[in-house]
Order: structure tokens, then sequence, then C-alpha cells
């Protein structure tokens, strides 16, 4: 879904519906990361390539993730006003401080992996 039917879809919600999309999109971010993690831990050396998928496909849906969640923080503040922006705001907040550590790890994991990818590309 892109950006456009995103904010569509979250201008039709009920306001209930729409206060509730954040929190289960953060628990999908938390289990995401800690699906990476635990792939990670369990392949240390990365020579398991379903779980070098695994986890590029996962770090690639957390990137979406976050954007829907700002997606959705800016059709609260245009439906629900300032103050429903605000005390949802600061949720996020807290839940990217709280996981910060996780986050850069997959943002720094993504990079990583493009430039080894562009590394191993095609020498003439």
């Amino acid at each position: 879904m892109d950006s456009a039917q995103l904010e569509k879809a979250l201008n039709e919600m009920p306001a209930v519906t729409l206060i509730t999309e954040i929190p289960e999109i953060q628990n999908a971010i938390a289990h995401l990361l800690k699906s990476n993690q635990e792939m990670r831990e369990f392949d240390p050396d990365n020579k398991d390539p379903d779980f070098i998928q695994a986890i590029k496909e996962n770090a690639e849906l957390i990137k979406r993730k976050e954007k829907q969640v700002n997606i959705t923080l800016q059709v609260i503040r245009e439906r629900l006003g300032e103050a429903a922006w605000r005390e949802m705001g600061s949720n996020v907040k807290e839940f990217r401080e709280l996981h910060a550590h996780e986050l850069k790890a997959e943002q720094q994991s993504q990079q990583s992996n493009a430039e080894k990818n562009e590394e191993e590309g095609v020498f003439l």
C-alpha cells in the first residue's frame, strides 16, 4: 500500500480505531526486531542464506512500518487535533527510545549489506 492509499484508509477509520493503529504497528516492529536479533544470535557468522534473506526482508518491513507510524501520526494530528497528536507522539518517541539500539542496528545492517552488494557487483 502506498502512502496516499494508507492516508486515505486512515482518514476513513473511526477515531477509536485510528488511535489503536500505532500501538499495533509498534507491536509488529518489536516482533520483527526480536526476530532479527534471534536469527543473528543463531547465525552469528552470517552463513545461512535463508537467515540473511529473512533479516533483510524484516529490516525493509521495519522501515516501512516506521513510515506508516509517521503517516498515522500526521492523520491523527489532522483529524483529532494537537492534544491527541502530542500524546501519541510522546508514545512513539518513548517506543523509539526504548528500541533505539535495535533500530540503529537494523539501519547499520541494511547499509552494510547494501555496501557489500555493491562490492560484489560485476567488474569488467
